[in-house]
């Protein structure tokens, strides 16, 4: 190895293990915040709204990426990413614009990794990161209803037998978004697993766009991932 590739290779992990650690503490992380209960209720413009935060079509969108666990370790680089309905492709990069991973998941779920420097090679860090990506911009998986909770705000809940989400639109215009399961493999009551905070939603074409996004893992080995949307521009559909 040469010498200009052992300082790159040093720098890489110094950018790269954090957010590393951070991937795979989700994945082990304490849950706790059971699903909250909710009365159902008819309400399609509150439904029709969630929906609405989701962007539609093709998107091309570049985010800056500020991440810290619970231990105190942060980072940063910048991600890009291509929505296609509801397949999706990713690439996360330095800020000085090295490819450090890219991967392809398809609408039925097929992960295919396209580019992953070491230790970006796990298949474990890319089920982790394409999880997340795929909770903050595309439609929730499964049957939505509409629901009000206990302190009177109303939400959308998707649900597809293995995972909950709630979408709970905001004052501000924006949303927060929350992900249950269940713990164990008894088939408890689902418990929180995720969190997304937006912030700053405008709308851009056909999509809602928001600004800022604060996702957070619960736990005792929790993390925040901290989001500023740099561009979003709408892609042409693709011709057979």
């Amino acid at each position: 190895m040469r010498p200009w590739q052992k300082r790159l290779q040093g720098r890489y992990w110094r950018l790269t293990l954090p957010l590393i650690t951070m991937l795979l503490a989700a994945c082990s992380t304490t849950r706790h915040a059971s699903l909250p209960a909710m009365t159902a209720v008819t309400s399609a413009p509150i439904a029709e709204r969630c929906a609405s935060f989701f962007p539609k079509g093709r998107w091309q969108l570049t985010h800056e990426i500020n991440f810290q666990l619970a231990s105190g370790a942060n980072g940063h680089g910048v991600g890009v990413l291509i929505i296609d309905g509801n397949a999706l492709s990713c690439a996360l990069m330095t800020t000085e614009g090295l490819t450090l991973f890219a991967a392809r998941s398809q609408s039925d779920g097929i992960l295919q990794v396209l580019r992953a420097l070491p230790p970006f090679d796990s298949q474990g860090f890319a089920a982790g990161l394409i999880a997340d990506v795929r909770a903050v911009f595309l439609p929730p998986p499964g049957v939505v209803s509409v629901g009000r909770l206990a302190d009177g705000r109303v939400q959308c809940r998707y649900a597809n037998g293995q995972e909950v989400t709630d979408v709970l639109p905001k004052m501000d215009g924006c949303f927060r978004l929350s992900t249950y399961a269940p713990m164990g493999s008894s088939g408890e009551t689902p418990v929180q697993t995720r969190t997304v905070d937006a912030h700053r939603c405008n709308q851009l074409g056909n999509a809602l766009m928001a600004h800022e996004l604060n996702l957070t893992g619960q736990g005792a080995a929790g993390y925040t991932l901290n989001m500023r949307l740099l561009s979003a521009e709408p892609l042409p559909a693709i011709t057979q």
